[in-house]
């Protein structure tokens, strides 16, 4: 089953980011947020085990634990 959100420890969760990896339409270990980095769009990211769309704006980083995205122009932050 994938690490869940709030299956992090307080450690990891308050520590900044120490890995970024760009989506490459496959699953990937999940992460502890999503950085758009192209243009501002729909993009479908996988959550639990549930694809959900979400609109992401370019520069803007969100606290989305994902595995997979539809877009390459999203960056998994760990």
């Amino acid at each position: 089953m994938p690490k869940a959100l709030h299956d992090f420890t307080a450690q990891e969760s308050v520590a900044p980011y120490i890995k970024a990896v760009a989506a490459t339409g496959n699953a990937q270990d999940p992460c502890r947020a999503v950085h758009m980095t192209g243009t501002s769009d729909s993009v479908n990211l996988t959550v639990d085990d549930t694809v959900v769309a979400f609109w992401l704006i370019k520069g803007h980083t969100y606290s989305i634990c994902a595995t997979k995205s539809s877009s390459t122009d999203v960056v998994f932050l760990y």
